[in-house]
């Protein structure tokens, strides 16, 4: 019977197609970058003799001015970067969405809207005493997110959603930025507000005074803490940089949008505080207020719009700044990576190793050309330093385009000993300016701008593999499927992918192609899509004639409709949220509706205890920070230990499922008790503060031992059939969920695995027509499968998951020791964290054909032609049901790609969607793999 591999080679294939297309969706949208671990050094200016080169620590007097030994560093080529000896302390005010129209002053408006003719003070300042102050369009990135803006801010890059660095778990910034700089070079840091800073870098500051900032109704309460503070640290002289970030006009705007009385209140409190400040500051320190983004006019930000992406930049200095001949313009607009570059300078040191910046001379004090010349020679140095370490590191610029920059930039370098006058300095800086702008947009190519073209080639790769596929199991008579498979249909389709990958690999060596792996992905769906055409086409006759005679009843039209529904509101943000409640709902309403279409009362029983079942379960379902006070289960915190009576709990459940599972699967039972045994003895014996760790790791790796060996005698061939080794298969997966999700989560699964039982029980009663005999084509419709799926995914929510990436739990990765110090440690460590996350889906995906074998009417007493047929139309049904719901988040990311919740809500659903839906499709090919491995060979009578 060679067409039960090649069943199994078509859902592999298929497989293949979705994932590819998700994953060619993933690289158009999911804005990425590697970030280094590099960190720029200066070497103080005491270190270099009049002749610029580096003494070390030598005590020698020497008798050349600061000017003229940075004149000598700079005519030293690979010269070190040299610290500046002039430096100041800073106070930086964060004013969150400080749109720069909030800053504009015009006295001929009659009538000014809320938010206009508020900061009376920058106006004053500006006009009173130009020397003294700059006012700029401060020029975000989307996406215009604070958590990302801050990580610009501080570092002068691009901050990207997805930040791959070698420590992925943690929130902190890997990356060299302002704050380290200065803590590093002996200065000190304090911090007022939010709480996003102490987050980001926690451990550097002499004073932190940080409040939780998601609170977007709470206008005041952070403002006001940060009012108490700053004023007495203004007066102390034991910082070099101060950070206040105040959150009201954010919040203000949020709530009730600009142009509301609220945000008139909270510009008017800003005003006052500025004026209370500038006429406190020492008259050399600088002072500069910013706006890390801008608003829509609905008071929202985080896409791209002008609107959004225009925050302000003011700078003060009782002192006066410099400006002279570098043509200030007030208004005009600068970069927010520009930042970074430009404080570093202001305390004397280099800009941070990742930072794209230019200095923004115009807020600096003013200095001496060749100091200046200093600041900028180190700004070339470390972005020439930055552009030939992302080459090395990283592949997404070209190396032609990177070896163009890298000589530009060495080529200015070298000219910065030839400025002399103010004249050739003005147009160095205009020349330094125009190349670092080229560098970063050439950055910003490749981190920040969306591939359209591969997001829109991926929907439509995806929808064709959906919509040909729904045409071949909706529409295709079951009795004609094992003929199909037992032809040449999947080899010619697989040796036909083989010469697309063939010639795009052949192209791609001479040179014809610039991506191989879109060039495959696109090619090879494009024909999957063409073959699978084929096939629809020869077999129409058949698919328009089961079409013309199917009579779908109620409850399979309501299923079908609930899996559509639960994919189109994933456009939702709101439903995303509340997603885990939806899914139970539709999952009970589906499963009402078969229980009572059979018709018995032993039916609705089931039905009545599944409800039961899921109900017990929200106790465990997880709380997301968007959904406000709601409540946890004891013990289910992400790193917390579980509660003595949640271990009580796990201890019997697990006790409970292993016990009953023995008395039906035979000499298998054996290692399902055993495997349990060792995990419950795991969970007890490292419980509570008097627990052996050591010994408690020891027996979960018995665990996964004997869970492991199972798996492997799973393929022995006993004659029995496929039911009994899949019931084997579901058992094992049971118990390595509860592994990784721990004592506190453990009866979660064990609640998992039951609403699984009670719904295949379910599934077991059907009638079709209202009549009681058993029918094959009931058993395997579209509904069954949409139920399961939407089950399954309801699973992820009841095991206490959230697809928010902070809810990610790493601590299932270590339970059983420390993968790292292994070979294969990385490997295992995201098998195990996946497992965690989309354990369910997997489990259930993998018990899809026991929805067709199980029971008495069940197709295990059907021929094995039949049999086969039957499991693969309803693993290929669950599998689309997975791959519609990737396709709707896709579309929705598509859709929301520049919306105020995308990286907050829409992009971390999508990545989630996706892992739930490649586990799936791998479980459901081990289950229909197990199917075709225990059929027998021999056909049977039906």
């Amino acid at each position: 019977m060679k067409e039960k591999w090649n069943f199994i080679l078509y859902l592999i294939w298929f497989s293949y197609l979705v994932l590819s297309a998700v994953l060619m969706f993933g690289h158009g949208f999911l804005l990425s970058r590697k970030t280094l671990s590099d960190v720029t050094e200066c070497v103080p200016l005491e270190r270099f003799d009049c002749n610029g080169r580096e003494i070390g620590n030598s005590s020698v007097v020497q008798k050349c001015s600061e000017d003229e030994k940075i004149k000598r560093i700079l005519l030293i080529p690979g010269a070190p970067l040299a610290c500046a000896p002039s430096r100041s302390k800073v106070v930086f005010l964060l004013v969150d969405a400080l749109r720069y129209d909030f800053t504009e002053y015009d006295e001929n408006l009659e009538k000014p809207l809320a938010y206009q003719n508020r900061l009376s003070v920058m106006h004053r300042v500006l006009t009173e005493t130009p020397e003294r102050a700059r006012l700029f369009r401060f020029m975000a990135d989307p996406p215009t997110t604070t958590l990302q803006r801050v990580k610009a801010l501080v570092t002068g890059s691009l901050p990207t959603f997805i930040d791959v660095s070698s420590n992925f778990a943690a929130m902190e910034l890997q990356e060299d930025n302002v704050i380290d700089q200065v803590t590093k070079g002996g200065g000190k840091a304090v911090l007022l507000g939010d709480d996003t800073w102490s987050r980001l870098m926690p451990g550097r500051w002499l004073r932190s005074h940080a409040l939780y900032s998601f609170h977007t109704w709470d206008l005041d309460t952070v403002d006001t803490e940060v009012d108490s503070k700053i004023y007495d640290e203004l007066k102390k002289n034991d910082w070099n940089l101060l950070i206040a970030h105040y959150l009201g006009v954010d919040h203000a705007g949020h709530r009730y949008g600009p142009n509301h009385p609220e945000m008139t209140r909270k510009l008017d409190e800003t005003n006052k505080r500025l004026e209370r400040i500038i006429e406190t500051l020492p008259p050399d320190v600088l002072l500069y207020v910013v706006g890390d983004h801008g608003m829509t006019e609905s008071g929202d930000h985080g896409g791209e719009s002008k609107a959004e992406r225009t925050a302000a930049f003011f700078a003060y200095r009782g002192a006066g700044l410099s400006g002279d001949g570098l043509h200030v313009l007030n208004g005009s607009e600068v970069q927010q990576t520009d930042l970074a570059a430009t404080m570093s300078a202001a305390f004397g040191l280099p800009p941070p190793a990742p930072s794209l910046g230019n200095l923004l001379l115009p807020v600096l004090p003013k200095m001496s050309v060749p100091q200046t010349l200093l600041h900028l020679s180190n700004n070339l140095k470390q972005v020439s330093h930055y552009l030939v370490r992302y080459g090395e590191e990283s592949q997404q610029v070209s190396l032609d385009r990177l070896a163009q920059l890298i000589n530009e930039t060495r080529e200015q370098i070298d000219k910065a000993a030839s400025v002399v006058t103010d004249d050739d300095l003005v147009k160095y800086i205009a020349d330094v300016k125009i190349l670092i702008d080229n560098v970063r947009i050439i950055f910003r190519e490749v981190w920040v701008e969306f591939d359209s073209l591969s997001m829109l080639r991926a929907l439509l790769l995806l929808l064709l593999a959906i919509f040909f596929n729904w045409v071949l199991t909706e529409g295709m008579p079951m009795d004609r499927l094992p003929n199909i498979f037992a032809s040449t249909f999947v080899p010619c389709g697989l040796i036909s992918m083989a010469v697309c990958i063939g010639v795009c690999y052949t192209g791609f060596q001479f040179h014809l192609l610039e991506d191989l792996e879109h060039a495959i992905i696109l090619s090879t769906g494009l024909v999957s899509g063409t073959i699978v055409f084929v096939l629809v086409l020869q077999h129409w006759d058949g698919i328009t004639q089961r079409w013309y005679e199917s009579r779908s009843q109620f409850y399979e039209r309501f299923s079908r409709a609930a899996l559509m529904a639960s994919a189109a509101v994933l456009a939702s943000n709101s439903y995303i949220i509340e997603e885990g409640a939806g899914l139970s709902f539709l999952t009970v309403s589906v499963l009402g509706l078969m229980a009572w279409n059979t018709g018995m009362i032993k039916a609705l029983g089931f039905w009545v205890a599944t409800g039961v079942v899921l109900a017990i379960s929200r106790l465990y379902r997880g709380c997301r920070e968007e959904q406000g006070d709601c409540w946890v289960a004891e013990g289910s915190g992400v790193s917390g230990q579980a509660s003595r009576g949640a271990l009580v709990v796990a201890l019997g459940a697990t006790a409970a499922v292993v016990a009953v599972a023995r008395r039906h699967v035979g000499w298998r039972g054996h290692g399902v008790v055993f495997a349990g045994l060792f995990a419950c003895a795991h969970w007890a014996i490292g419980w509570g503060v008097l627990g052996s760790l050591s010994r408690s790791r020891q027996l979960a790796r018995g665990s996964w031992l004997v869970i492991g060996s199972m798996f492997v005698l799973l393929w022995r061939r006993e004659g029995g059939g496929a039911l009994l080794p899949l019931t084997v298969c579901g058992l094992l997966l049971y118990v390595a969920n509860c592994l990784v999700l721990g004592a506190a989560l453990a009866p979660s699964a064990a609640l998992a695995l039951l609403s699984g039982f009670l719904a295949i029980n379910i599934v077991s009663l059907l009638k079709n027509d209202g009549s009681s005999k058993f029918s094959l084509s009931t058993r395997c419709s579209s509904s069954v499968a949409c139920m399961w799926a939407l089950l399954a995914s309801y699973q992820f929510y009841g095991t206490g998951h959230h697809a928010t990436l902070g809810h990610i739990r790493w601590a299932p990765a270590f339970h059983a020791g420390d993968p790292n110090y292994l070979p294969i440690g990385p490997p295992i460590t995201g098998a195990l964290v996946s497992l965690e996350l989309f354990g369910m889906p997997f489990m259930f995906g993998a018990a899809v054909p026991l929805l067709a074998l199980w029971g008495r009417n069940g197709a295990s007493s059907l021929g094995p032609r039949t049999q086969l047929a039957a499991v693969f139309s309803l693993c290929l049904k669950f599998a689309l049901c997975f791959a519609i719901r990737v396709f709707a988040c896709a579309l929705s990311a598509t859709i929301h790609c520049r919306h105020l919740m995308i990286w907050g809500v829409f992009t971390p659903k999508l990545l989630f969607e996706s892992g739930a839906c490649a586990s799936a499709l791998l479980g459901t090919v081990l289950g229909a793999a197990l199917v075709a491995w225990h059929l027998p060979t021999q056909q049977r009578s039906s």
